[in-house]
């Protein structure tokens, strides 16, 4: 009774730091930076309540070890966020789409194109409704890889001295 004030404000701060953590690395990770990223995922405290907001570091986590090529324990972490989902207080269709984001994940990084049979257990039967998922969420973890656009090249000059 007496110390739960400074427990739930503990609780905050290392939830703070956690999604901190997260997004920097997956900063880092959109730059290139294998390594900074893992670093960054580095400084999230040990005990995190999974329900609460530490799905978001082990999404990072897993995200962050396909792309440096480790694949099975990318693979293993993501089933395990996919898993534990149903913990958190998300709503079904933020749900539906972390599951769909890992799925996609996951059969880039498989060999054959197919994601394992544990992920798309999760992803079979489900529904959501792509406007009721939070923005923030579609930001930070896009379905889709997109490629940022270069700007077209300026317009040739005429020939000098001729006439148009």
């Amino acid at each position: 009774m007496f110390g739960g004030a400074k427990a739930a404000e503990r609780r905050r701060e290392a939830l703070r730091l956690a999604d901190a953590a997260a997004e920097n690395a997956l900063d880092a990770l959109a730059e290139g930076d294998v390594k900074r990223a893992r670093d960054e995922l580095a400084t999230v405290p040990k005990k995190l309540s999974y329900a609460d907001g530490g799905w978001k570091p082990a999404l990072a986590l897993a995200v962050v070890d396909l792309a440096a090529g480790k694949r099975r324990p990318g693979l293993n972490r993501l089933i395990e966020v996919c898993a534990g989902l149903d913990q958190t207080n998300l709503s079904r269709d933020d749900k539906g789409y972390l599951r769909l984001y890992a799925l996609y994940r996951a059969i880039e990084a498989s060999k054959d194109g197919r994601a394992p049979d544990e992920l798309r257990a999760h992803t079979e039967d489900f529904r959501f409704d792509q406007t009721l998922v939070s923005g923030r969420l579609k930001a930070r973890f896009p379905l889709k890889k997109v490629e940022p656009r270069e700007a077209p090249p300026p317009p040739m000059a005429p020939p000098p001295g001729g006439e148009a």
